[in-house]
């Protein structure tokens, strides 16, 4: 005598997965943000250090500073937004807005922490320490620092 045993599954009518956050890409992009501000902002202190400060308002030079940093942010997170959007496969628009939002709070948490402790004050010491022994100005030292900076960002792209 055979017993014959039935199973009735029931799937739900509404899906419950949530969003398919992937924290790798989040990182990545926060990691793309950082680079991309290191590179934007050693062109824009080479550029600032290059200008001739006799023929210039200081009050003007001031300002430039204040737009080329905000639209250096503005330009990292957008590539840091992407990077994040495109590594970690989202195709949903909602969860690319949530990966690029959480991509904005770690790097801005990240940058905030990098400030507060000083990080950008080690690197001009640096740059003041190299100016001074080789003997030339600050503005030949910026722009070496911002060709050696896109210098290693092309070894990296050529060696992958």
């Amino acid at each position: 005598m055979a017993i014959e045993h039935h199973v009735n599954i029931e799937h739900p009518m509404v899906s419950f997965e949530g969003m398919r956050i992937s924290w790798g890409g989040i990182w990545a992009g926060m990691l793309v943000v950082l680079g991309s501000i290191l590179v934007l902002s050693t062109l824009g202190i080479a550029i600032g250090l290059s200008v001739d400060a006799r023929n210039v308002d200081p009050s003007r030079i001031g300002a430039g500073a204040v737009i080329w940093s905000r639209g250096s942010l503005l330009v990292a997170l957008f590539l840091g937004g992407m990077a994040a959007a495109r590594m970690s496969m989202v195709w949903d628009r909602f969860t690319g807005l949530a990966q690029g939002v959480l991509v904005w709070v770690v790097s801005m948490v990240t940058v905030l922490l990098f400030g507060a402790n000083g990080v950008g004050l080690i690197g001009a010491a640096l740059a003041y320490g190299t100016a001074q022994r080789a003997g030339t100005g600050p503005g030949a030292t910026a722009w070496i620092t911002f060709f050696s900076v896109v210098l290693s960002l092309l070894a990296a792209v050529a060696g992958s």
